[in-house]
C-alpha cells in the first residue's frame, strides 16, 4: 500500500490540476506569477486561474486546461508521475513469445494455397470467377447477336441503285427520241421560202382581279414604364448646388473625410460633390458598393436617398426620411 500511494496522488495532481499544490510549487520556486505565464506562454489570467478554484471559461476544454497545467508543473520541476508496468510485460521471455506467436499469425495469413488443386475445387473457382463477371458476359453476348442481326437485316445498297439506273436509262432514251424532231424542225425552218410553221397558242382567259385587303401592320405592345437608370441620369444633372440642404456629421469620427462609401439597397443613381466640386455620377444596383474620395463637405443626392446606406468617416450617417439631397461635414478624427 506504501509504493501505490505515492503514485496515486501524483496521478491525482496531475488529472484534477490542484491549485493548492501548483501555488506552494511556485512559492517554493521562488517564480513570479508574471515570469511563470510568459515562461509557459500562458495570460496571468490564465495562471492565476491554474492557482485558484475559480472555474471562469479561460479555456478551451478540460484537456487543454489539464495540459497547461502539467506544463506549469514542468516548469517549476515538479517530479512526472511514474508508469506502473504490468506483470505481462515485466517478463522479457513472455513478451517475446507473444511477439513471435504474432509473426506466427501473420505468416499463415500471408501463405498462398497449394498448386495442386483438384478438379472439382477448379471447377468451382472457374464458376465462382464466371459468377463475379456475369454481367459482362451478358453484355457482349447482347453486342454480338445485335451485330449478327444487323448484318443479316440490314439496307442492302445494291439493291437501291438498280431503280436509279432505269431511270437514268429511260432519261436516255427519251432524250434520243426527242432530238431527231427538233433537229428537222429547225432544218425545215431555217430556209426563207418555206412555210411558217403555226404553232398552236394557248388562249390565256382573264382573270378576274380580285381585291386585297391591305395586311394590317402590328401594332408595337407599349413599353412597360420602367424607369431606368439611363432615363433618371438624363432627367437629373450631377452637379454642384448651392441650395440649402440638410447637413450631416458622423456621431464618432474615427477616419479623416477622403471617402465617402454607399451601399443601395435598390437601383438607384447617386450624385456625390466633394469639396472641389467635382461631381461623380454612380449608378448602383440593388446589393452594390461604391466608394469616392475626395475631401469634404460633400453633397451627396439621388432621388431614393433614404433607401442608400451612407458612410463617412468610419461610421453610418442617419439620412433624414424624404430627403433627396444632404451635405456631409467633416468632424475632427478622435484618437
Amino acid at each position: 500500500m506504501t509504493s501505490t500511494e505515492p503514485i496515486q496522488s501524483k496521478r491525482s495532481v496531475y488529472d484534477t490540476c490542484d491549485p493548492h499544490y501548483l501555488r506552494q510549487l511556485r512559492e517554493k520556486a521562488g517564480m513570479d506569477l508574471v515570469v511563470l505565464a510568459r515562461t509557459a506562454c500562458l495570460s496571468v489570467a490564465q495562471v492565476r486561474q491554474l492557482e485558484s478554484e475559480n472555474s471562469e471559461g479561460l479555456f478551451y476544454s478540460d484537456a487543454i486546461k489539464r495540459q497547461a497545467y502539467k506544463r506549469l508543473l514542468m516548469i517549476l520541476g515538479a517530479e512526472p508521475p511514474t508508469v506502473e508496468v504490468p506483470e505481462d510485460l515485466r517478463d522479457a521471455s513472455k513478451v517475446a513469445d507473444a511477439h513471435l506467436n504474432t509473426l506466427d499469425q501473420i505468416v499463415a495469413m500471408s501463405h498462398q494455397p497449394a498448386m495442386n488443386r483438384s478438379t472439382s475445387d477448379v471447377l468451382a473457382s472457374g464458376l465462382s470467377k464466371l459468377k463475379e463477371h456475369r454481367q459482362a458476359w451478358s453484355a457482349s453476348l447482347l453486342l454480338l447477336g445485335a451485330v449478327g442481326l444487323f448484318l443479316a437485316y440490314g439496307p442492302q445498297p445494291w439493291m437501291d441503285a438498280a431503280p436509279v439506273q432505269t431511270a437514268a436509262s429511260e432519261d436516255r432514251s427519251s432524250a434520243k427520241t426527242v432530238s431527231p424532231i427538233s433537229e428537222s424542225m429547225l432544218v425545215s425552218s431555217a430556209p426563207a421560202s418555206a412555210a411558217v410553221v403555226q404553232l398552236p397558242v394557248p388562249v390565256v382567259e382573264p382573270v378576274a382581279s380580285v381585291t386585297m385587303a391591305p395586311t394590317p401592320t402590328p401594332t408595337p405592345a407599349p413599353a412597360p414604364a420602367v424607369q431606368t437608370l439611363a432615363a433618371a441620369s438624363s432627367q437629373t444633372a450631377c452637379a454642384y448646388s448651392s441650395d440649402a440642404m440638410p447637413e450631416l456629421t458622423p456621431f464618432v469620427a474615427q477616419k479623416e473625410g477622403k471617402y465617402v462609401y454607399l451601399v443601395s439597397s435598390v437601383n438607384t443613381e447617386i450624385c456625390v460633390v466633394d469639396g472641389h466640386k467635382q461631381a461623380t455620377a454612380v449608378l448602383l444596383k440593388a446589393g452594390e458598393n461604391r466608394s469616392i474620395y475626395g475631401v469634404a463637405p460633400w453633397q451627396v443626392s439621388a432621388l431614393q436617398l433614404p433607401k442608400v446606406q451612407l458612410y463617412f468617416q468610419g461610421g453610418r450617417v442617419t439620412i433624414p426620411e424624404r430627403a433627396t439631397r444632404v451635405k456631409l461635414i467633416e468632424a475632427p478624427v478622435q484618437r
